[in-house]
């Protein structure tokens, strides 16, 4: 909680030294995970999404006219859900929410009204780092008709858990504005192998585990 208070601390301190705006915003993440299917052979293999909830504080700090950076410190919860399934009566349905505090720094290029005034639009995009703090799931295993659920949570100091913590990718989409309200789509690419040990995804053959989110917001400049 301190070092949550520390970073918004440090945005406002933003605010003051680069004569940023501050705002809110929040929403939803329409969430998923590409995964390798390492058990393909116990049948069909189905990838669904999961609705998980963002929110947090934005900054926009001006370049130039109509050009701004937009660093972001946000709440999201990602996640993902999959199915391997024989038939309706044999099947295994895992589903899957990590909570993740995240950066983005994205470039804003600003179109119509740019001044807190009347209707805008706007497209943005750039990179982000997240932090996974834990998360939950559950899973249902469906046999011979007979269904049992177990629900666990994800913990990361925990030995057995292998995945990372660390997610990184980029993010890109639109928004309107309206004054000082705005709406924002984005979509959410997470390029970072969070099972694999080293920062070089590219460099073996090993299962993977990547997010995928879709993301509609609203918020308020000040």
């Amino acid at each position: 909680m301190n070092k949550l208070l520390a970073i918004a601390l440090f945005f406002l301190a933003f605010q003051q030294s680069l004569l940023a705006q501050i705002g809110l915003k929040a929403g939803i993440n329409y969430a998923s995970l590409s995964e390798s299917a390492s058990e393909d052979n116990l049948g069909d293999y189905r990838k669904q999404s999961v609705l998980g909830l963002q929110a947090g504080i934005v900054a926009e700090i001006k370049l130039i006219d109509r050009f701004v950076i937009q660093p972001e410190f946000l709440f999201i919860q990602k996640g993902g859900k999959s199915e391997y399934v024989i038939n309706d009566n044999n099947k295994s349905v895992t589903r899957v929410i990590y909570n993740y505090v995240e950066i983005p720094v994205l470039a804003k290029l600003k179109l119509g009204n740019t001044e807190g005034k009347g209707l805008g639009f706007y497209a943005l995009g750039g990179p982000f780092a997240g932090f996974a703090l834990n998360g939950r799931g559950e899973t249902e295993l469906t046999l011979l008709g007979v269904t049992t659920k177990d629900e666990f949570d994800i913990d990361y100091s925990d030995e057995d858990n292998n995945q990372k913590r660390i997610d990184w990718g980029v993010s890109f989409g639109a928004g309107v504005s309206i004054g000082h309200f705005f709406v924002d789509a984005r979509y959410n690419l997470g390029i970072n192998n969070l099972l694999d040990d080293d920062a070089d995804n590219s460099n073996d053959n090993k299962p993977y585990t990547r997010t995928r989110g879709i993301g509609l917001t609203a918020g308020f400049i000040f």
